[in-house]
């Protein structure tokens, strides 16, 4: 048995699942895109997610995508982000290794003006996440995200040129192929006890970094030989994980107001825990510093949340998302992707058309799955049990030390 950072005892095959997941999750999700786009080739998605798009869970309805995979056993790459078109607008680019360790290229780092960046593997140095011109990864495995923010339904021609002028230049030999797709990252607990087989192959690809968390030796066993160790055990430990995962029960958890996000601003360092969970419900998101995500776990009165019971969101003038960069509040299904509605509306944020304000300067948000008389503060939401996140980006020191928190979501009669 073993004890991970938030002191919850685990059995080996339970310790080497939440390890592993991860892991598992980077490779299926980039064994399906790069089924669809080449390795090394950058995909740019035209337009703002819609529940259409399942490839990734949690996607935010505010930014442009593009991504690509690399292998940097072939090389480094060189990243060129330049100057947006006025000082204001949200860029970022995010590089993801096989574990879910992320570094940036970004405007707190890099500034407004531009930056190209070398990207190269190195397993012995963490990711430093500071104004470098050369930063690591710690694994082969490279999974290079970019974001530019659409100010307005006007404004997609020229996000969508911003988007294209990020690039990435791969070395001339690094190899451009299709993959055959193993399953998606949200079935992961589906394979059982051959989860841990399709961990050995990725770890053959990604071996950890040295300053990764270890595993204990029973665990290790496990992850080293399957084999070892009877089915029926390896198939308790995937369930057993896979239920500590979907708990989101995390040690750093700040609550308040009906609200919950994690402490740390930065990695999730050695907690597995964790780092597991944040594959599951946001694989390729922002760590706190750049994008600190507040879940809904229930309304004013402790009450899960349910479409069919309207709640209103209010923000006093001088209670808003304290951020140098935006903010936006978005509803998904209880699977983590975005829903169809009547208006095809899946956020609301700082910059949505047509927001109503009081007198006073405040803003109240209606969620409910029921149009309402007045739709113009409406975020529609599923007709029965859903999920809300409300994303603060570049949050300022209150939201970075958790000192800020949403108010409460108000039912009404």
């Amino acid at each position: 048995m073993t004890d991970t950072p938030n002191n919850t005892a685990l059995s080996p095959a339970t310790e080497a699942y939440i390890w592993g997941f991860p892991l598992v999750s980077v490779h299926r999700t980039r064994l399906l895109l790069c089924s669809r786009t080449d390795t090394a080739t950058m995909n740019h998605v035209d337009n703002l997610a819609t529940p259409d798009d399942r490839a990734i869970v949690a996607p935010n309805n505010d930014t442009l995508y593009s991504s690509a995979w690399y292998d940097l056993r072939h090389g480094d790459l060189i990243i060129n982000v330049p100057a947006m078109d006025h000082p204001q607008r949200y860029s970022n680019v995010m590089i993801c290794d096989g574990y879910t360790h992320v570094t940036y290229v970004c405007r707190r780092h890099h500034g407004i003006n531009g930056a190209q960046v070398q990207v190269t593997w190195d397993p012995t140095k963490p990711p430093r996440n500071d104004d470098s011109k050369v930063v690591t990864v710690g694994t082969p495995t490279a999974w290079v995200i970019i974001r530019v923010l659409v100010e307005s339904p006007e404004d997609i021609d020229s996000a969508r040129a911003l988007q294209r002028a990020i690039t990435v230049e791969a070395p001339a030999g690094h190899p451009k192929a299709r993959t055959e797709r193993a399953g998606r990252a949200t079935t992961i607990a589906q394979a059982g006890a051959d989860f841990f087989s399709e961990l050995q192959r990725y770890i053959e690809i990604d071996p950890p970094a040295d300053w990764h968390p270890k595993l204990s030796a029973e665990a290790q066993a496990i992850v080293s030989n399957p084999n070892s160790v009877d089915s029926e055990e390896l198939s308790r430990g995937v369930a057993e994980g896979e239920k500590l995962i979907l708990s989101g029960n995390l040690s750093d958890a700040v609550k308040q107001n009906g609200w919950r996000t994690g402490r740390a601003a930065t990695d999730s360092g050695a907690d597995i825990l964790k780092r597991a969970v944040g594959a599951k419900f946001g694989l390729g998101g922002h760590q706190a510093i750049e994008n600190r995500s507040y879940i809904a776990q229930g309304d004013a009165a402790g009450q899960p949340l349910n479409g069919n019971q309207v709640l209103m969101l209010r923000f006093a003038a001088d209670e808003m998302p304290p951020c140098n960069a935006f903010w936006s509040l978005t509803a998904y299904g209880t699977d983590v992707y975005l829903v169809a509605n009547e208006i095809d509306r899946w956020s609301i944020s700082d910059r949505t058309p047509g927001l109503l304000y009081a007198p006073d300067g405040s803003l109240t948000i209606t969620l409910s799955a029921k149009r309402p008389q007045d739709i113009a503060n409406w975020l529609p939401v599923p007709d029965g049990p859903y999920l809300l996140g409300l994303r603060v980006y570049e949050g300022q020191d209150a939201v970075v030390d958790c000192t800020w928190f949403p108010p409460a979501l108000i039912p009404q009669s």
